[in-house]
């Protein structure tokens, strides 16, 4: 916490127009990032890196305070450019799903009945920014992919599960923004068991339910979901693809909480 009180106050010192609400959250967003992320364990033979949940639950109520306190004073029609925009929405979607596991934990999955008696928790209003209160599902359709209409946005926001992409300790940056997001769908596609499998003996190409599930992204079209998926793949499965014609599958989604309770033993 001091070290991140630190730079606000250095930032503000420096130029007390530009130390944005939106800059504040970010830098306490990234300390609860920072504290309670862990490396990867397997759950259910699934490699994923995961938070430690029971911690945060015991410890980390004031700095979730103090975050939720700060976005209810953010302008977002201040922020200064797209990038900046779309990083912001993507941390507020993120911690916003975290919150909503923190207030009902212990839970398994953030679809458990603790946090929405229907199991649909992206449509409960679950975050104040400004006057103005959202839901995970405002935030994505609404927001994010009305506005910027990047299938990569599917990948960013985490629905706090094991088939997820991998969680980092820190937040979206602006100025990093495109290759944060390119390389979050990088590393998630060199996952065999949740991201992206490729078995030359059926030509059988197994991908995310995730893409399954936003196919109107691609128009719902398999020839436009192979242009979006191949340049993050190694220049060896580009060339085995491009020599055969691939039957795509989708991988069943576990909704398991990422949770460090939740490894696997001895994993």
């Amino acid at each position: 916490m001091l070290r991140v009180l630190l730079v606000l106050l250095g930032l503000t010192a420096a130029n007390p127009v530009m130390a944005s609400d939106a800059s504040r959250f970010n830098a306490l967003y990234g300390e609860l990032l920072g504290q309670y992320w862990q490396p990867t364990v397997t759950i259910h033979g699934i490699e994923t890196t995961v938070f430690d949940y029971a911690a945060m639950k015991n410890d980390a109520g004031p700095l979730i305070d103090e975050i939720i306190a700060t976005l209810k004073e953010v302008d977002p029609s201040t922020l200064s450019d797209d990038d900046e925009t779309k990083a912001f929405w993507i941390n507020v979607y993120n911690f916003a799903a975290m919150r909503l596991v923190i207030d009902a934990y212990p839970v398994d999955s953030i679809t458990s009945f603790k946090i929405s008696l229907i199991k649909h928790p992206w449509s409960k209003k679950s975050i104040q920014i400004g006057g103005h209160w959202y839901s995970l599902s405002g935030i994505e359709k609404e927001i994010l992919l009305k506005r910027f209409n990047d299938p990569r946005i599917i990948f960013a926001v985490s629905c706090a599960a094991v088939s997820c992409p991998d969680r980092r300790a820190e937040v979206f940056d602006t100025a990093r923004l495109d290759s944060q997001l390119d390389d979050l769908i990088r590393n998630f596609f060199h996952n065999p068991k949740k991201g992206l499998f490729l078995n030359r003996e059926t030509n059988m190409l197994t991908l995310a339910w995730i893409i399954k599930k936003d196919s109107h992204l691609f128009q719902d079209d398999e020839e436009r979901v192979m242009a979006f998926v191949t340049p993050y793949l190694d220049k060896e499965q580009q060339v085995w693809l491009a020599s055969h014609q691939a039957t795509l599958d989708y991988f069943e989604h576990d909704w398991t909480l990422n949770d460090l309770a939740q490894a696997d033993a001895g994993k």
